[in-house]
């Protein structure tokens, strides 16, 4: 199975630990990770992700995400039909450009799950759907932690 993370997961450990939510989200992408190594899943990484880690202004990241990138099976790269998918999501959601990139990467290679800390994008996706089903197919869109209660069965909060 294929999945693909959101640059949020790449970049979630170096953010405030202290904040419980963030720890708790740390903690089941480090779990998402380790299934990776274990070839559990296939990790895509895409140009996007590329340029978003290339404007990251901070070297130590940008070296660590760079690393991490290489657990990638596959690197996805642009072209017309990812921008028209793209397009599609932004037309259909109100997605931010960005996003709509990410996911359409992610829809591109095939993946079966997309993976952010982007609450806010997951529901403005899940809110239009209905619009979308034709365009995003059935890739489904998750916080770590959701998809390890929701998709292993593995509770990491109760």
């Amino acid at each position: 199975m294929k999945i693909y993370f959101d640059m949020n997961i790449y970049n979630r450990i170096f953010d405030d630990q202290t904040q419980m939510r963030i720890r708790f989200e740390s903690m089941a992408i480090d779990i998402l990770f380790e299934l990776v190594e274990n070839k559990e899943y296939d990790l895509m990484w895409s140009f996007i992700l590329e340029y978003e880690n290339f404007k990251n202004p901070f070297m130590d990241r940008r070296l660590h995400i760079k690393s991490i990138s290489t657990l990638s099976k596959e690197v996805i790269k642009p072209n017309d039909e990812i921008k028209t998918i793209a397009k599609d999501i932004v037309g259909n959601s109100n997605t931010k450009d960005k996003d709509a990139l990410h996911l359409a990467s992610a829809i591109y290679s095939g993946c079966d799950y997309f993976i952010t800390c982007d609450d806010k994008f997951i529901k403005t996706v899940e809110s239009n759907r209905n619009k979308l089903k034709d365009i995003i197919k059935d890739i489904k869109l998750y916080n770590p932690i959701d998809f390890l209660r929701r998709e292993m069965d593995i509770d990491v909060i109760e």
